[in-house]
């Protein structure tokens, strides 16, 4: 799962562009064909996202974009957004563009200035400072958790930013993280396919706790890991895996990473991104937020990963137990077993889905996430990561909202 924000929709044709000026100033000139420049790779960037078609209207939208930026504040750059213009400059586009709906057209804008913005950091081409990006992530993205679901009213500790800060490192999901960069120092080598070497895999495999070294014709580890039986019982041998990716949680691990901005994967090789100054920073803010970013795209990646063989996509039976665990009245282990246990008459699928969330579930609490005991319960530091993490599902695809009924565990079709 990479950064991410939701594919724009198609609304009967794309936003309508602004008409040409007689003469544009230099720097913008220059800007634009800065834009254009970066067309390929953005265009590659942009597939987990969609065709080429809308990349090239991002980028339409984008030079647009730069030129209401522009008349705004005779500044502009094809590198950089600047926060105290960008609402303005956003305003002033949609004010000149022939749209019906116009709060509909400015989402699509921020839609497109999300994806740019976010192309910038993961490639190492963002010129502004690290504190303007966070400010300007911010503000694209505040819409979509005001566009995102009714939760119920959940059991969010009040807690101090130390106290956050001794409860993100109790967590062994970000002491695995904190590990796993550590090994990876400066940078390491990738494959064309931007996967670590097979030579590496046992270290970075080492560096989350899992034995295990690439090998050409290797066999897979048990899947999933850190939950089972099967598991403890084979921490005594090596598995020889074909890929990184063989190993659950260190591709879990690595993808979080990546998406958080912490890690950078280009064609050759792996460095840390934009992120790991704010993840190594000695000032308080700047490592919480981090680590929030960093869970959020975790959870989410969670909960779109884990549907069953019999359900495309999101599994929204875990998506509501983590909803039901950051409340006053999670849902219990004994009655999400009722849900796995098939008898006669019971809905198969159901069964199915329990058994895979439950399966998810174990792996969450050894990871710190959650807490296993009569109810899952989230942890309280990791509680205020679920609503936008459930909102960063949503945004990606077309999922309906578990019920806040906490006697209705049946997951809700998914509407693909």
């Amino acid at each position: 799962m990479s950064r991410k924000t939701k594919k724009p929709k198609a609304r009967g044709g794309h936003l309508k562009a602004v008409p040409s000026a007689p003469k544009l100033p230099l720097q913008l000139v220059l800007n634009h064909r800065s834009v254009d420049s970066l067309t390929p790779d953005f265009v590659h960037w942009f597939e987990k996202f969609g065709d080429t078609p809308d990349a090239l209207q991002a980028l339409e939208v984008v030079k647009l974009f730069m030129t209401t930026s522009h008349a705004v504040s005779d500044q502009s750059s094809a590198t950089r957004i600047d926060p105290d213009t960008l609402e303005d400059a956003a305003f002033a586009l949609v004010g000149v563009l022939d749209e019906p709906d116009m709060d509909d057209a400015l989402g699509e804008v921020y839609d497109y200035l999300h994806l740019y913005v976010d192309f910038l950091s993961e490639t190492g081409r963002w010129s502004g400072s690290e504190e303007e990006y966070s400010i300007v992530h911010s503000f694209l993205t505040e819409e979509l958790a005001d566009d995102g679901p009714d939760f119920p009213p959940l059991d969010l500790p009040e807690l101090s930013g130390e106290e956050q800060d001794q409860g993100f490192r109790e967590l062994p999901v970000l002491e695995l993280a904190s590990r796993l960069l550590e090994w990876l120092g400066e940078g390491k080598d990738v494959t064309s396919t931007r996967a670590l070497r097979l030579k590496d895999v046992e270290g970075a495999a080492a560096a989350v706790g899992v034995k295990a070294r690439g090998k050409k014709n290797g066999k897979q580890p048990l899947v999933p890991l850190f939950d089972s039986e099967e598991y403890a019982q084979s921490q005594s041998e090596t598995f020889e895996v074909r890929s990184m990716h063989d190993v659950p949680v260190l591709r879990e691990i690595w993808a979080a990473l990546v998406d958080s901005r912490i890690l950078s994967v280009g064609s050759t090789r792996a460095v840390p991104g934009a992120g790991a100054e704010s993840w190594h920073s000695r000032d308080l803010e700047s490592r919480l937020q981090i680590r929030r970013e960093f869970l959020v795209v975790f959870l989410a990646s969670a909960v779109m990963n884990s549907g069953s063989m019999f359900q495309e996509g999101s599994d929204q039976l875990l998506a509501t137990v983590l909803i039901k665990g950051s409340t006053a009245e999670p849902m219990g282990v004994e009655e999400l077993s009722k849900s796995a246990d098939l008898g006669a008459g019971d809905d198969i699928f159901l069964a199915f889905s329990a058994r895979r969330t439950r399966t998810q579930l174990a792996k969450l609490a050894e990871l710190g996430l959650l807490q296993v005991d009569t109810h899952y319960t989230v942890s309280p530091v990791v509680i205020q990561c679920v609503p936008p993490a459930l909102a960063l599902v949503l945004a990606l695809e077309d999922f309906e909202p578990p019920s806040h009924d906490p006697s209705d565990s049946q997951p809700a079709p998914n509407h693909r």
